[in-house]
């Protein structure tokens, strides 16, 4: 910068009439003031830096000093860093100040400063009233002090403070509601995660009670940080306009949680170690009393753990075995080097057993040296060996002499051994080395996912058994129906060996298949029957009405006619003629509706055609009738069942639509009879419509022939029914 600009900016600031909130000036690198406006003159109570020299510093609280020159030196660097700081005024006001680099021509480096305080009029006064006796505490204080009235409302607050909320000063004195601060900001939770009410806040409950309160929250900071903050808050003896003062100390205590909560986390896992482990682990001092040890050793000597633990070891475990090693542990505790033995014991009932024990010097900040063992028992191989044969040799003649299908299945090798009647009943040779994908790939494809998954369940949830029905394609290419069983053997929790047994249930299942085909038919003829004898019981009912009700309501008439009333009942006789020839018509209807034609050979197609002229001679709605279906072998109670649908579906139409247009099509493709009903009317929501008694009649009587009925229908664009049912039965 040159000297006239340099120039320039310091008449600026000298002529400046800046609120008296915004104080500029420029310094050298030594911080001496060169210039400085009104505001930060009269602001500040310095004097005019041109008449008498300032420097920076003496404004400055000395705990500020080191944070000044690393600001300049950053501003140096051309950057501008922001400074917060305690003035050394009457009042330590905490203020906000900026650096930027300005260079003369003379080589030396200025700096412009920009600064403003933090706090409004008001909070300046409350501020200054309450630092006027905690200076020191506010600005000096090693850890987070914050004062806050009986609201929470902050008066005073210090860096460090700051620092652990993971804010700044600026926003704490400037914040306007605390409790919006600690509800979203800080998202206050407590150790088990619940969220912390501001109400609960420490500092409050210590202005409600009078009680110093004492509490460690987990703070989710803005930048993401989860920070866990031990809160002291404690009412102050003195007041503030009448009201409580509270002083509330922070430390950060995250590093302390982590430690401990790392503590508890390896606690934890070295007693699921020593509760888990199958071998015999121990640790003892050098007073050979019992610190510790695994569950497998306290079930091994058959002692409680209570009662074990500081007691000298030979008091817990039997000599045969403390004579054996108590040496090695001695020799250990002097030599301070580990040592390794293999170890046979011999109990009292005569049993043997092999000890592979190491037993090592355990450093730790105990008064006494410890010690520490494990011992792992290894099995008697020629022992084992003889058993396994034994064992095989009887599964050998067992699986013989039974007539069932039997397998085992070491699942740690993945060998399947199935005897000789199982590989009977599939048709292939005996080979041990099928395993189980051999098994899997002859299931039926629609069955081998399930059966896979069903066995990987079972052992996952540790079943004691497992069972499945399933297609298996034998070795001829047929697929068995088959019912397979399988208990699971576990060892330590984890499963080692499925055993099982397979059984043909084809013929079962073909039984079965056939009673449920032959109960389908039986119910089917039953239900033909009952519908027979409701046609039949219609039909009759139709004849009664037409053949006598109608001759009784004609003969009415007749008898109504050759009556001679009177001048002023001659209109009540024309009434009662007229309600008789009504009643007549209604009935002749009924009684046509009632009795369906004789679906004789090919009468289908007339009854329907006849049922279609009548309607089109009313002239209201236009019926068209397209054919194309051969019913020759079609059977009566189908075309009983397709004359309904259409007669239902046509009074529907009448009653409901306000159609103009219908068309009825009736024809045969792939094996299905199709009935397809449309008309131009104003439709309706098939969703939202009740479905009456006439529309269930529709569909129940399209389920009994296994067929299908579809209603399409959209307010304002008609209705299309779709039947289709099986030209077989």
């Amino acid at each position: 910068m040159t000297k006239t600009t340099l120039a320039s900016i310091r008449q600026l600031i000298g002529a400046s009439h800046s609120p008296s909130n915004r104080f500029l000036s420029v310094i050298n690198e030594s911080g001496q003031i060169i210039c400085a406006n009104t505001g930060m003159v009269k602001g500040l109570s310095i004097s005019n830096p041109k008449t008498s020299p300032v420097n920076f510093l003496e404004l400055l609280h000395p705990v500020h000093t080191a944070d000044f020159w690393k600001s300049l030196r950053i501003a140096g660097g051309g950057a501008s860093p922001v400074m917060e700081v305690f003035l050394r005024h009457e009042h330590p006001n905490p203020m906000r100040w900026q650096f930027n680099l300005l260079d003369d021509d003379g080589g030396r480096r200025t700096f412009l400063c920009v600064g403003h305080p933090l706090m409004d009029r008001e909070r300046q006064q409350r501020f200054n009233k309450l630092a006027a006796s905690h200076c020191q505490l506010i600005v000096e204080g090693l850890t987070g002090i914050i004062f806050q009235d009986h609201q929470g409302e902050i008066i005073a607050v210090n860096k460090k403070a700051a620092a652990i909320l993971g804010t700044n000063l600026e926003q704490l004195y400037r914040a306007d509601n605390i409790a919006q601060l600690w509800e979203t900001m800080l998202a206050v939770t407590d150790d088990h995660g619940e969220r912390v009410a501001f109400r609960d806040a420490p500092f409050l409950k210590a202005a409600r009670t009078g009680l110093v309160q004492k509490r460690t929250l987990c703070l989710q900071l803005p930048n993401g940080d989860t920070r866990w903050v031990m809160f002291n808050a404690q009412p102050l003896p003195e007041d503030y306009d009448g009201q409580a003062l509270v002083l509330t100390n922070i430390v950060d205590v995250t590093r302390e949680r982590r430690l401990s909560g790392k503590l508890r986390e390896k606690n934890a896992i070295i007693d699921g170690f020593m509760k888990s482990t199958p071998h015999l682990c121990w640790m003892v001092d050098e007073d050979t009393r019992l610190q510790f040890a695994s569950d497998a050793f306290f079930r091994l000597f058959q002692a409680e753990e209570k009662k074990s633990i500081g007691r000298r070891i030979s008091e817990v475990v039997p000599s045969v075995v403390t004579d054996a090693v108590y040496q090695k542990h001695i020799e250990v505790l002097e030599s301070g080097i580990p040592v390794e033995l293999n170890h046979k014991v011999k109990w009292a009932d005569g049993s043997n057993f092999i000890c592979h024990i190491n037993i090592f010097p355990i450093e730790s900040n105990s008064a006494k040296r410890l010690l520490g063992g494990q011992a792992v028992i290894i099995p008697d191989n020629d022992k084992l060996k003889h058993e396994l044969h034994q064992a095989n040799e009887r599964l050998l003649h067992l699986s013989r002499a039974t007539t069932d299908a039997i397998w085992e299945w070491d699942m740690q090798t993945g060998n399947i051994f199935r005897n000789e009647t199982l590989m009977a009943m599939i048709g292939y040779q005996v080979d041990n080395s099928r395993g189980l994908s051999w098994w899997l790939r002859r299931i039926h494809p629609e069955d081998r996912n399930r059966v896979a998954d069903s066995v990987r369940d079972a052992t996952e949830s540790q079943h004691q058994s497992w069972q499945e029905e399933y297609r298996f394609k034998c070795a001829d290419g047929s697929y068995k129906q088959m019912r397979d069983k399988g208990f699971v053997v576990y060892e330590n929790g984890l499963p080692v060996k499925m055993i099982g047994s397979l059984t043909d249930i084809s013929y079962q299942r073909e039984l079965e298949d056939k009673l449920a085909d032959e109960k389908i038919l039986q119910q089917k003829k039953v239900s033909e029957t009952v519908i027979h004898m409701l046609e039949k019981e219609r039909s009759r009912i139709g004849h009664e009405l037409h053949d006598n009700v109608n001759q009784l309501l004609s003969t009415s008439k007749l008898f109504i006619d050759v009556l001679q009333p009177t001048a002023d009942q001659l209109q009540l006789k024309e009434k009662s003629i007229n309600y008789l020839l009504m009643a007549i018509e209604e009935i002749r209807n009924l009684s046509k509706e009632l009795v369906a034609p004789q679906m004789n050979h090919g009468s289908l197609v007339d009854a329907i055609g006849a049922l279609v002229d009548d309607i089109n001679l009313a002239g209201k709605i236009h019926f068209s009738f397209i054919n194309t279906l051969d019913d020759t072998d079609v059977s009566v109670g189908k075309r009983t069942t397709l004359f309904r649908i259409v007669q239902e579906h046509i009074k529907n139409i009448i009653k409901h639509s306000g159609a103009s247009e219908t068309n009825i099509i009736l024809g045969a493709t792939d094996g299905q009879i199709r009935l397809l009903i449309r008309d131009n009317g104003k439709g309706f929501d098939p969703q939202q419509t009740y479905r009456g008694i006439g529309l269930a009649s529709i569909y129940e009587r399209t389920r009994f022939y296994n067929g299908k009925a579809d209603i399409q229908s959209i307010p304002g664009n008609g209705c299309v029914l779709n039947v289709s049912i099986p030209l077989a039965d």
